[in-house]
């Protein structure tokens, strides 16, 4: 009987130590993780307030994937509200940043007539900036480029300061919510 118990208090002993080296084989996929590690597991898991929490001062200190994914969270009203002026100020300076999502969402952005934010101009220069990447959108580039020359709007594009030159292909969740 004594044999048992010291085997039993022996194997509890040894499944204590063995939890405490499990979180380093399996690590808890949030806590220890930045902030923008944080934010992005709670935008996989559909939890976009709590997204939200995570990103904003990452965002606010230049993070071009916490920006990108703030924009969309209001871009789509993910979080409750829809707004598409918020989704358009962190999207364009991820844009701005070189982040190429934000870029593509961009382009459609402004493309769309029915947004507040409908801007030809800065529409055709965002597909100029992502359409090396992205030569499926060349139709939408094309309407927009004889639209423009049309109405005698073509030159304007140029005066748009071009975004930052290094291309950044980070966090990218265009394939899921649909390019308007």
């Amino acid at each position: 009987m004594t044999f048992m118990k010291n085997l039993f208090a022996l194997i509890f002993v040894f499944s204590l130590s063995a939890c405490s080296f499990m979180s380093d084989i399996f690590p808890d996929p949030v806590s220890g993780h930045s902030s923008v590690d944080k934010g992005i597991t709670a935008f996989n898991t559909a939890n976009y307030q709590q997204a939200l929490e995570y990103m904003t001062e990452p965002a606010e200190q230049g993070n071009m994937d916490a920006q990108y994914i703030i924009g969309m969270i209001y871009l789509y009203g993910l979080s409750g509200v829809k707004d598409c002026y918020t989704a358009q100020k962190w999207l364009h300076q991820a844009a701005q940043s070189g982040q190429r999502a934000a870029q593509e969402q961009l382009a459609f952005l402004y493309m769309n007539r029915l947004t507040p934010l409908y801007n030809p101009i800065d529409a055709y220069f965002w597909f100029s900036v992502i359409i090396g990447d992205h030569p499926q959108h060349r139709e939408e580039m094309q309407n927009l480029k004889w639209s423009l020359q049309n109405n005698g709007l073509l030159s304007e594009v140029d005066s748009i300061p071009m975004p930052e030159e290094k291309r950044y292909k980070g966090v990218d969740y265009n394939d899921l919510f649909p390019l308007r």
